[in-house]
């Protein structure tokens, strides 16, 4: 996987971020859109809960504690839920939402909200069913859903296991980047959680600590153990009798050994109906296997104990397998293989897959390269499939999966938290270690062939499997798979960087990079091609020594191993060229792109995509310097050799349009300049997504034209949303969005509100100085403004005007 670099913004006219520069190659990142809605919005209320009804459920008592807490408001109002996994939190939650569904103006929405990914996966959701535009990702999905759902006038939300807190702001700190970096505070999921003016939202979580955080002290419910009817009327209901005379004083026993815990009774009763045994019988077995427990060594205990699995839950769970096992061995390895994945939204072709891999094992050719891993996979028949469903039944009348059934999640599958650390225990088991490390392996092999390639049109299956590709690589140790699960995270990163969601990337490269590096050494070229990944990350963030100094280490490391020849070596000195530019180090950055340009036509040839890259580079170079005669010459023909190579609408096409529109720019020629830089904006909208940083870059282009032709207004309303959304998708201290700091300040100062602009332009320079020192390019931009503006404010207006016809000329 060679990244040779590619980007450093340019300034023109007033300053402002433009193209011109160099992306990482390979990288595009993602389809997102700003705009909150782009249809009318649908009146009737909506309904999206991923469950159905449990017609049989229970009426607790504390359904009545909780309409107490929310009863039926115009008001807004919040609760929670909390207790020990398995004590029927997200069963209360359900039936609370089809009661309140009751309301046929009320809108009921269900958020799984285990971690970001799912939660963005179920607003995605709601974003779609309310009619918001289709491209909305990120933050800005996230925003837009909460302002539709907050301006509804009677909705509840359901939060269900919200059991990192972490993710909701509760405990976060700010703390330093390694090496000495700051780093910015990351955005808390509880930013995007509707509060008011009306509506509700109940949270369902483990931690006692959502009380007196998320919700107020006294709205928080603690969901214990049922109260002794309760727990008989479950039993009955889930075996589908009532309990015979002679079975009561059994039946309260074996309710007391299960600690009246509902995930346990319904799975032992889920056993006894399917198998017909009797309450006696079954209570005889779990205290066997409870005494057997109760004999561990003292070592053993604590390392169940670590699992914070309760011993009922255990035991119910080990009779129910074993039964499991002797009916439907493929239900058995499913259970077990799913163990690994995320519990969350298991679409059925995962399932599938783990099923087929199991059956028919999986042969491996494995060379000295993790990118040999070949899957020899055959695809599934309708006969396959009809199994698997079977199997997956038959996991769902034991209580250990259940379907979604969501349009927009048929076909899905999801395991109570509690039944997958009880697998996850009972293969850690030391006789169990070889089913471990089998298991382990066909989940991970499983995801790797299911998550797609690095192609745009499939980034939503992409997302379908992101998570679980994640989680499989992090179990890879169990089964030795980590050069298979660098290769999957690699995949995952070049998909992440599409995306744009570079801060999520940089734990996916160095995952990677230290698995090939234990495997494969610090000398095998597909370690090296983790650290340029890595590097490229850190130059996407703005952390440009750091991705020197990596690049510096990958250019010799690919010399000694490749050859100077090579081209990933010559990819590695464009990213090392990439990197100079971005501080500001012209000369050496032209050094390096004239050899890399002369080594890919002689390498490669003139037509191929690398070598158009190398001039497109080399044009951006001479652009920055004040060439622009020798800029615009290049750029032409760019244009043309990537329109006939890649086509119109390919990403680097795109970018030579955006690059020429520069060209003319920094030329006066404004109008040539605009028709361009509009044309590439709704194309980057139409083909990255409005939050990709090309398509914010774009904006900040034409917000410059719009300046540099005394359209201050226009130029103004462009402005602050190009900050807004670097600050959200780059963060604060990130030179791109330091670089719109230091445009809008120009324009604030063009519209004559100097008190205002001065003062950003003082944050910005202050900023740009620790970022990337003063010497930069972009600090002494901001530091002559300063000066030329000074405390005379009708002469900082006149200055402000000039400004950005002359600060090419001032660099």
């Amino acid at each position: 996987m060679a990244q040779a670099g590619q980007h450093v913004d340019q300034c023109f006219g007033n300053g402002k971020a433009s193209d011109g520069g160099l992306l990482f190659q390979g990288h595009v990142s993602g389809s997102l859109h700003i705009h909150h809605e782009t249809r009318a919005k649908q009146h009737a209320a909506q309904r999206i809960i991923p469950f159905p009804r449990n017609e049989d459920v229970v009426d607790r008592e504390i359904f009545a504690a909780l309409h107490r807490l929310l009863p039926p408001s115009p008001d807004y109002q919040s609760a929670a839920l909390w207790g020990l996994g398995g004590s029927g939190k997200t069963q209360i939650a359900l039936e609370y939402a089809y009661r309140r569904s009751r309301d046929p103006a009320c809108s009921v929405f269900w958020v799984h909200a285990d971690n970001e990914t799912t939660f963005t996966q179920d607003y995605k959701v709601i974003a779609k069913r309310l009619g918001l535009a289709d491209g909305l990702d990120g933050p800005e999905l996230l925003t837009a859903v909460r302002e539709r759902v907050e301006a509804g006038q009677c909705w509840l939300l359901i939060l269900d296991n919200a059991d990192n807190l972490a993710v909701f702001g509760v405990g976060r700190t700010r703390s330093g980047r390694d090496q000495g970096h700051d780093t910015e505070e990351k955005q808390s999921l509880y930013d995007f959680v509707p509060r008011g003016p009306t509506g509700t939202v109940l949270w369902t979580s483990r931690d006692k600590r959502i009380s007196g955080s998320l919700v107020g002290g006294r709205r928080a419910i603690n969901v214990a153990s049922m109260a002794e009817g309760e727990a008989r009327i479950l039993l009955e209901t889930v075996m589908c009798k009532e309990i015979a005379e002679e079975e009561s004083d059994n039946a309260m026993a074996l309710l007391a050994e299960l600690d009246w815990l509902p995930l346990a009774v319904s799975q032992a009763a889920a056993y006894m109906r399917r198998t017909g045994t009797p309450i006696g019988e079954y209570l005889s077995r779990l205290r066997r296997r409870m005494k057997r427990w109760q004999l561990l060594s003292e070592t053993e205990f604590d390392r169940h104990r670590r699992w914070d699995v309760p011993n009922n839950v255990m035991q119910t769970w080990d009779i129910s397998i074993e039964r499991i096992r002797q009916e439907n061995q493929m239900a058995y390895n499913i259970l077990h293989s799913l163990a690994f994945v995320d519990s969350q939204n298991i679409p059925f072709e995962l399932v599938a897959k783990a099923a087929k891999m199991i059956a028919r094992p999986t042969s491996y050719e494995k060379t000295a390269s993790a990118k040999s891993v070949h899957i020899r996979d055959q695809g599934g028949s309708q006969d396959d499939n009809e199994k698997v469903q079977a199997a997956a039944v038959l996991l769902q009348h034991f209580s250990f999966l259940r379907p979604r059934t969501s349009g927009e999640r048929y076909g899905a599958y999801e395991m109570h938290k509690l039944v997958q650390e009880a697998t996850q225990h009972s293969l850690s088991q030391e006789d169990r270690r070889t089913d471990q490390w089998h298991f382990s392996g066909v989940a991970l092999r499983a995801a790797t062939s299911l998550f797609p390639e690095r192609r745009r049109e499939l980034w939503g299956e992409c997302e379908r499997y992101l998570r679980h590709a994640q989680l499989v690589a992090e179990w890879s140790g169990l089964c030795e798979g980590e050069a298979e699960a660098a290769a999957l995270l690699t995949r995952v990163s070049d998909y992440l960087y599409d995306r744009g969601r570079w801060r999520e990337k940089e734990p996916v490269d160095l995952r990677a990079y230290g698995y090939r590096r234990k495997l494969l050494g610090d000398k095998h070229p597909d370690t090296i091609g983790s650290m340029a990944s890595l590097a490229a990350t850190y130059h996407t963030q703005g952390r440009y020594e750091e991705a020197e100094k990596i690049s510096v280490e990958v250019l010799a490391l690919r010399r000694d191993v490749l050859g100077e020849r090579h081209p990933d070596t010559i990819g590695s000195m464009a990213e090392l060229a990439a990197t100079y530019h971005a501080q500001g180090r012209y000369e050496e950055d032209e050094k390096i792109k004239v050899e890399v340009l002369a080594l890919r036509r002689d390498v490669l040839g003139e037509r191929h995509p690398d070598t158009i890259r190398s001039m497109a580079e080399l044009a951006a170079t001479y652009n920055t310097q004040g060439r622009y005669e020798e800029a615009e010459k290049i750029s032409v023909e760019v244009l043309a050799l990537r329109r006939d190579v890649l086509g119109e609408r390919h990403p680097d096409t795109i970018r030579s349009m955006a690059e020429l529109a520069a060209t003319y720019h920094a030329q006066g020629r404004y109008e040539e300049d605009e028709k361009i830089s509009v044309e590439v904006l709704a194309l980057r909208r139409d083909v990255l997504g409005e939050r990709h940083p090309d398509t914010i870059r774009s904006m900040a282009s034409l917000a410059a034209t719009y300046h540099a032709q005394g359209r201050y207004e226009e130029d103004e309303k462009i402005s602050v949303e190009v900050l807004a959304l670097r600050r959200d998708v780059l963060g604060d201290k990130h030179p791109d969005t330091l670089q719109a700091m230091h445009d809008i300040a120009v324009t604030w100062n063009s519209r004559q509100r100097c008190p205002e602009a001065l003062a950003i332009m003082q944050d910005c320079f202050q900023l740009q100085c620790k970022v990337l020192g003063q010497a930069h390019p972009s600090a002494q931009r901001s530091l002559r403004a300063l000066n030329l503006w000074g405390p005379d404010k009708k002469k900082s207006t006149r200055v402000s005007r000039m400004f950005g016809r002359i600060a090419t000329i001032l660099q």
